[in-house]
């Protein structure tokens, strides 16, 4: 963003209506003027057709072999709640070969349906909806089933052990476009659930604790903006570890006024943790076990990329000489490079980011268009097609999605060994 997009951006921030209004109008003027939309400064493969979803989980397997995919099965519009989605996952040299392990009819487009590995044995997990209520399903790399678990997963500890789950037909009675078009919330008339919550879950034996109700973290430190508010969870991730997770939660009074503050705790729910936020976070990604960078904002600074130590109150802003505005960001293994991406700018292109921590430098490996068709025609559509970039295991390719050809699609693409070659910038 340039000085005077933050300036209107501040104004119209807090009612997205009008912020929706104000960028599709903006856009459209833009739309005219001739300027290169896509351009990469290496080769990207296109998977079109498919995505996978949220930046906050690793989709190649732990041999990196194998690529984790979601496969549209609908036209671009709101999933309904028969609508199917076929989940699997690319084979082969250039991971081009895809093959289906299963359907489901638990997903949307941010997050699909929480499409994971479980462990590192070659298991599948995602959730679906078997007529009753949401669950997980646990396949192998055949699509033979394993198990049926008896709630929907929303994180998993590396090495599968262990299953994070909040309600995600709760979501539906929210403005951000994670929830699932079918299931019942059975707190719907609550605006503070008493008795769902935060849940614990063996995904060996689908044996599940509640670690904490909603009206249970809701009684931390209450603010004014609770009351009359609807309130929930979500963004469950553990650490690299898988010894402590954060998660959101959330508040919201109606489309124009939302809340977040985002908690650590342990496995067992032990040392809970509230960061020093103020609002607002958005998204987040660990930055080794002990600190959680995330697009925040705080009373001292407002909003940036900030540094947050966990189960401490100090934090630091991180790269406010190459950013404006939120991302999707998430860590190399030795916490040097932070993998990011931005929003539609003014002429609808979204730039795919490297960003050196140590250096403070700024790499923008690819920039594409975003048709106009995904940004939706309401404030209910959640249409669009975010990059959410994610690291392969050995850190050495990135994936993520992009809608520039006209159509979802998922894409790679290949920087190599970064302590050996510095990474290529576009012009």
């Amino acid at each position: 963003m340039n000085k005077i997009e933050r300036l209107v951006y501040d104004f119209v921030k807090s009612n997205p209506r009008l912020k929706m209004r104000v960028r599709d109008a903006y856009q459209a003027i833009c739309d005219v003027l001739p300027v290169r939309r896509n351009r990469s400064a290496y080769p990207v493969t296109v998977r079109e057709g498919f995505f996978y979803g949220f930046h906050d989980k690793c989709p190649w397997s732990a041999d990196d072999r194998y690529l984790l995919a979601h496969r549209e099965l609908i036209p671009l519009r709101m999933p309904r709640a028969d609508d199917p989605l076929e989940v699997g996952y690319f084979e082969g040299d250039a991971a081009d070969n895809f093959r289906a392990v299963g359907r489901t009819r638990a997903w949307n487009w941010h997050q699909g349906a929480q499409l994971q590995w479980l462990g590192r044995d070659g298991l599948i997990a995602f959730n679906d909806f078997d007529g009753n209520g949401h669950v997980a399903r646990v396949v192998d790399r055949s699509g033979r089933e394993e198990r049926v678990l008896p709630r929907p997963v929303a994180a998993l500890t590396p090495d599968g052990t262990w299953a994070l789950s909040y309600s995600f037909a709760r979501l539906r009675g929210t403005p951000h476009g994670y929830a699932y078009a079918n299931g019942i919330d059975a707190e719907a008339d609550r605006l503070v659930p008493e008795a769902d919550g935060l849940w614990r879950m063996e995904t060996a034996t689908g044996r599940a604790e509640r670690l904490f109700t909603v009206a249970e973290i809701a009684g931390i430190q209450p603010d004014p903006s609770m009351d009359g508010a609807f309130h929930y969870f979500s963004h469950c991730q553990f650490s690299p570890s898988g010894r402590r997770f954060k998660f959101f939660h959330r508040w919201t009074v109606d489309a124009n006024r939302q809340w977040t503050r985002m908690f650590s705790a342990d496995l067992d729910g032990g040392r809970l943790h509230l960061f020093p936020t103020s609002g607002m976070v958005s998204h987040v990604g660990w930055r080794g076990d002990d600190h959680v960078v995330a697009y925040a904002r705080t009373a001292e600074h407002g909003e940036a990329y900030y540094d947050f130590t966990d189960l401490a109150a100090t934090f630091r802003a991180i790269g406010a000489e190459s950013f404006s505005s939120d991302g999707h960001p998430s860590f190399s293994r030795d916490g040097r490079w932070m993998l990011t991406d931005t929003y539609a700018d003014r002429f609808r292109r979204r730039f795919l980011i490297l960003y050196d921590t140590v250096e403070k430098r700024r790499y923008n490996l690819a920039m594409f268009y975003s048709p106009k068709s995904f940004a939706g025609v309401s404030i209910a559509d959640h249409l669009q097609c975010d990059f959410h970039p994610r690291w392969s295991r050995g850190n050495r390719q990135m994936c993520f999605d992009s809608a520039h050809t006209g159509t979802r699609a998922l894409c790679t693409l290949a920087v190599g060994e970064l302590a050996a070659v510095p990474p290529k910038t576009i012009p």
